[in-house]
């Protein structure tokens, strides 16, 4: 279905337990193709919106923590999704329009913080909105901060007593390297601290029930219990956990995003669990997941590359709304679900998979685009890419637009050359070491910015990339040789062109 001027949808928002609805306001032809104007209303029910009631409806004006107070609008693709109803047509609330380019949908996640934040008092809302726009200064252990300080690290910013934050009003991100005293009362008494992350507690039990966090890291080290508040939207498991560990938190889980590296344990306590972002993954059983994760409305997962295994059970995950997967491998076409065997799907992305099974999974679900189907199926791979590519941390550059594969293969070939020369070094080491690995870095760098000079093609993902592999090349150093890595970057750092 195509959107048109005027109309109004409904979706599920499950962190609302509630519909939300919004309007398209215009076709606006685009640099390739035609957007949609999105603009979220005010409205939310437990029944869908009538269509007698589309007269009535009213513009929502998003103003939720440091956003400035404005319409919320964005440009998206004309497709309607399969997740959202259409309720009726109607004139457009506004005719704006906006520079924010949304890639999905979404599911009205805006208009939930913006309801979520209206329910905290005013005087509350009032005095943080002053503090950040305020350049004045408090005292804060001895030192002299902006009071619109938003984040705290205490490795940066040393204190003990977490109740000596209260003199930043709008401060909302919390990085813990230890237990401090209080810290339970500090972030009961403010609804504005959304994302903390607590590492090395040393506590066999945790609650946070009573706090507004909408993003948790935990270090899960030696901790027995862990108690969720409602609002929690995602949790990041970090430290090594116990078999024995619990999770309490409302409905099991069933609004909750997990966010795993490496490995996918049962966690205790998510038996309806929402959604999985799994990264880093070797090897990861779907059958093992369909047992422990069965309600699961995302999963969404990235490789090393890694493999699959039963991937066939993907078929079985009947509420799945979200799929993705990068870099995975170890299944065929066979083993690719049909449109029918997965009722709910919205999004359907796979990229650096099986060839065969890329040429099914497009055949299969084509013409489910038309029914609002977000599909995309790119960089098939052949056995003979993955056996070559094992060991390239720039094999995401073959097939990416911007990348052409001369610039590709000159990356993979540029990175093994310095990792092999480095690994001769060091199998010899001498007082010329420092200065034949000084020179490897300048090759290295200046390869890159040959490359970049003819194409201009480094931003900000393909630095990462590079900078990546040039630390993964550097760890190989033994640490009894004593030599200074951070040295190294520095070279890199001066003589990068990008």
């Amino acid at each position: 279905m195509l959107a048109k001027a005027g109309d109004v949808y409904c979706v599920y928002n499950f962190h609302l337990k509630k519909y939300i609805a919004c309007q398209i306001t215009k076709i606006e032809e685009g640099e390739k193709k035609p957007q949609a104007v999105l603009l979220s209303l005010d409205w939310s029910g437990d029944q869908l919106l009538k269509e007698e009631e589309l007269a009535s409806l009213k513009l929502l004006y998003i103003d939720f923590m440091y956003w400035d107070r404005g319409l919320h609008l964005s440009n998206v693709d004309i497709h309607v999704p399969s997740n959202y109803i259409f309720i009726g047509n109607t004139t457009p609330l506004t005719t704006e329009s906006t520079n924010t380019y949304a890639m999905f949908w979404g599911n009205g996640y805006d208009i939930y913080r913006q309801l979520k934040w209206q329910e905290i008092p005013k005087e509350k809302r009032d005095l943080f909105k002053k503090a950040d726009k305020s350049k004045e200064k408090v005292s804060f252990v001895g030192n002299e901060y902006r009071i619109s300080k938003h984040n705290i690290n205490d490795e940066w910013t040393p204190f003990e007593d977490a109740l000596e934050l209260k003199v930043f009003p709008c401060l909302s991100k919390l990085e813990l390297t230890k237990w401090h005293k209080n810290i339970y009362e500090y972030l009961q008494s403010t609804p504005f601290i959304t994302e903390l992350v607590l590492e090395n507690h040393g506590q066999t039990k945790l609650d946070f029930s009573k706090t507004s966090i909408h993003r948790l890291s935990i270090d899960l080290t030696g901790v027995e219990e862990l108690k969720l508040n409602d609002d929690l939207e995602e949790l990041f498991l970090l430290g090594d956990m116990s078999d024995n560990c619990q999770i309490l938190v409302k409905d099991h889980g069933a609004s909750l995003r997990l966010h795993l590296d490496n490995s996918l344990p049962k966690v205790l306590g998510l038996k309806d669990l929402g959604a999985i972002h799994c990264s880093n993954i070797l090897e990861i059983d779907f059958a093992q997941i369909l047992n422990n994760y069965p309600n699961l409305r995302e999963l969404r997962l990235w490789g090393k590359p890694g493999n699959i295994l039963n991937f066939h059970k993907l078929s079985e995950l009947k509420e799945l709304v979200n799929f993705s997967t990068v870099d995975l491998f170890g299944f065929t076409a066979e083993d690719i679900p049909k449109p029918e065997d997965l009722p709910q799907l919205s999004m359907f992305w796979m990229s650096s998979l099986p060839e065969d099974a890329a040429k099914v999974a497009k055949k299969y679900y084509k013409k489910q685009q038309d029914k609002g189907l977000n599909l995309w199926i790119t960089k098939p791979r052949k056995a003979e890419w993955l056996a070559q590519n094992l060991d390239n941390p720039f094999r995401s550059w073959d097939g990416q637009e911007n990348i052409s594969t001369a610039n590709a293969k000159k990356a993979a070939s540029l990175y093994r050359k310095t990792r092999a020369s480095l690994i001769k070094l060091l199998e010899n080491p001498n007082e010329d070491t420092v200065k034949h690995i000084e020179v490897l870095i300048r090759e290295y760098t200046q390869g890159f910015n040959k490359m970049d000079k003819r194409n201009c093609f480094i931003e900000t993902i393909e630095r990462e990339d590079i900078y990546s592999a040039l630390v993964e090349i550097l760890d190989l150093l033994p640490e009894d040789l004593g030599m200074d890595k951070e040295k190294f970057i520095e070279i890199f750092d001066e003589l990068k062109d990008f």
